[in-house]
């Protein structure tokens, strides 16, 4: 089936020759040459950003109120989507205690592995709970190395 029936003509450019170019380049240049990398204000900010919250809360030793707190800020930085923010701030339990204290990080990854076992992930979910996973990861990493 043809969808459109306008016809294009591209023209690729001309490879380039095998010529030596006419411009040359000092010797010392070639030898030394050297690649300087240049980070953005905003990808230090955002390393900053990240860094910050990763000392400010404890994947494994933290309440569901400052789950909460961690994923709003994680959210509104731009590092996770709305459904990473609503897996990180889902209560822990159902008692109603938003101040007790619990390893989110091995609490995340046993209920994963449980959920997964039953067949009680869709393909999206089972993706969306990894991510979610790995972005306490990185954070208890950054912790631990920052």
């Amino acid at each position: 089936m043809n969808v459109n029936s306008t016809h294009h003509t591209f023209y690729a450019p001309h490879p380039p020759s095998s010529k030596l170019s006419d411009v040359e380049v000092p010797k010392s240049t070639m030898q030394s040459a050297s690649i300087q990398v240049q980070i953005s204000d905003n990808a230090k900010y955002a390393q900053e950003k990240w860094q910050s919250i990763a000392n400010q809360y404890d994947v494994h030793n933290i309440s569901d109120a400052e789950a909460g707190a961690m994923s709003r800020e994680l959210f509104d930085s731009g590092f996770i989507n709305t459904t990473q923010m609503m897996i990180l701030m889902a209560p822990s339990s159902m008692d109603g205690s938003q101040l007790k204290k619990h390893d989110l990080l091995n609490d995340m990854k046993h209920t994963f592995k449980l959920s997964n076992a039953l067949g009680g992930h869709t393909q999206a979910s089972k993706n969306a709970h990894a991510s979610a996973i790995n972005i306490l990861e990185r954070l208890d990493e950054t912790k631990q190395t920052g």
